[in-house]
């Protein structure tokens, strides 16, 4: 009996260490700015995510409209909790500045008339990440301070030009630090150096974004800030981009969740045998397995197949499989109407069935597919062959390295050489995604990557290209500067030497004269 105790106890508290490990966060959300213009969302912005935050099992220490005392006082209640934490996790919603390179948050009570008062009335980004590496495995910084700030402003004029300088906007890029953790993700609302926009919501749209997809279950931190990322470039109208610093050495979930088991029925799809008349049996089982995935990063590709199958078909059958899987999906109005369409008598029926009906397979029903249809992704794992089968040259490898880099699986820089680490981004990004970790891809593959980084990628093509044109018109003003200085030395040599007479005439004038000087002393 005592043994079987025992052995029951140690069940018991196996099942329970997941949810022993320590999780730690500091929530401030400054808005109410006493000595310049207050900023309507950073409260709201940390009071839902702190409610966030707690229901995925961190233990948040929360501040709404803190003075510099206060923020000193949860910084160190902070720090002591986050004291050997498996996560340890700032957000910060309210007005920031950078001075040399450093970030600061600024409390309400923040007046910052000179630069003395910089170390006094702010508080250094630097200084909170110091609590948060010790002993702490990853750590995770997420800063919506990016906003326009007249503090800094006022504080530039005070500085004068020869200081003011130092002075930048927006926030300065933080360099990931090696803590001897696991590693540490850093994210701005918007790119080093530019303005977050606060939102005309109650929420910042960075803190919309964020709190709508960091619970998402089964998905890596990386693979939610890719969607951030999208959803606020998306929402500003292209006008903000958020900037990611990743360095984790694996894959880091925030709310992991068990596959259901072989069997269970899924409740959004109901018995599909008794929802379709006569189903497809290729596009029900693609849309059950679409369903009941816990990969919710590949639900829309899937979707978007499914349909396509369905559409393709163009039978009602087909449809109601779409809508069986997907009953509220993209694309469920466009279903619904085209079943209406097809029982309606509008699809027109062949002069001669038999003859021009393809043939069905053995033993299917009338109107199933011959083909079946397979998960493209899962269906053919990645090898060496697969990949040299898509003939890509080292441009197209390079785009590959900066998609998986927007992706939040960090390969360096793109090289057009897939060595070591691109394989290991390579082998991280499919395992995110539920496919056979091989570090090679496939065709499908290869889309399904395209498509994930569709909107961050364009975002950086556009980058690129200002930064190139920024360059070039750097370079023609040098030249146009270059080649006023010949015209300049010029004139110089014509005002030194007389104004009309050139060199060589000089020399040749200045020659005879000295011949006939010399004969006359020699005479």
């Amino acid at each position: 009996m005592f043994t079987r105790m025992i052995a029951v106890l140690a069940i018991l508290l196996a099942g329970t260490v997941p949810a022993l490990a320590k999780r730690v966060a500091l929530v401030i959300g400054n808005g109410a700015y006493e000595h310049t213009v207050p900023l309507p969302n950073p409260s709201n912005d940390a009071e839902k995510m702190a409610a966030k935050l707690r229901s995925l099992g961190f233990e948040v220490v929360a501040g709404q409209d803190q003075t510099y005392t206060d923020m000193r006082r949860s910084v160190l209640d902070f720090a002591k909790k986050a004291y050997g934490a498996e996560i340890a996790l700032l957000f910060y919603a309210g007005h920031g500045m950078q001075v040399a390179g450093q970030n600061l948050l600024v409390p309400i009570d923040a007046k910052i008339e000179d630069e003395t008062s910089l170390d006094f009335e702010t508080i250094s980004v630097d200084f909170i990440m110091r609590q948060m590496s010790k002993d702490v495995k990853v750590q995770m910084v997420f800063l919506d301070a990016c906003r326009d700030n007249p503090l800094a402003r006022t504080l530039a004029r005070r500085m004068g030009p020869s200081r003011s300088g130092n002075l930048g906007t927006g926030l300065a890029e933080i360099k990931v630090a090696e803590t001897g953790g696991e590693g540490s993700v850093i994210a701005f609302a918007t790119s080093p150096g530019d303005v977050a926009l606060d939102g005309e919501g109650q929420n910042s749209p960075f803190t919309s974004a964020l709190i709508r997809h960091i619970d998402t279950p089964n998905a890596s931190i990386q693979t939610v800030m890719t969607r951030v990322t999208g959803d606020v470039y998306d929402a500003t109208e292209k006008r903000q981009r958020p900037w990611v610093n990743a360095s984790l050495i694996g894959e880091v979930f925030l709310n992991k969740q068990a596959a259901p088991a072989a069997g269970t029925e899924v409740a959004s799809l109901g018995s599909t045998a008794t929802t379709t008349p006569v189903p497809n049996q290729a596009v029900t089982n693609a849309a059950t397995a679409a369903a009941a995935t816990p990969q919710p990063n590949l639900d829309w590709e899937r979707e978007k197949l499914i349909w396509e199958a369905a559409k393709s078909s163009d039978t009602v059958a087909d449809y109601e499989s779409y809508l069986s899987a997907y009953p509220n999906g993209t694309f469920a109005d466009f279903a619904r109407n085209s079943i209406k369409r097809l029982q309606g008598g509008a699809q027109v029926a062949a002069v001669n069935p038999a003859a021009t009906a393809p043939t069905t397979a053995q033993g299917a029903a009338p109107g199933a597919a011959v083909t079946s249809l397979p998960n493209p992704q899962t269906a053919v794992p990645g090898t060496a062959e697969t990949e040299a089968a898509l003939g890509w040259n080292r441009t197209a490898r390079r785009e590959i390295q900066t998609r998986l880099n927007l992706t939040g699986n960090n390969v360096g820089r793109p090289d057009g050489a897939f060595g070591p680490k691109t394989r290991a981004g390579i082998t991280a990004w499919q395992t995110a995604n539920g496919l056979v970790p091989t570090g090679f891809f496939t065709a499908s593959q290869q889309l399904l990557l395209t498509n994930q980084t569709a909107t961050q990628y364009s975002a950086y093509i556009a980058e690129i290209k200002r930064k190139q044109q920024a360059a070039s018109a750097s370079r023609s003003t040098t030249t146009r500067r270059n080649n006023t200085q010949p015209q300049r030395a010029t004139n110089t040599q014509r005002r030194n030497s007389g104004g009309g007479v050139n060199p060589a005439g000089a020399a040749f004038i200045g020659g005879v004269v000295g011949g006939i000087i010399g004969g006359a002393i020699g005479r």
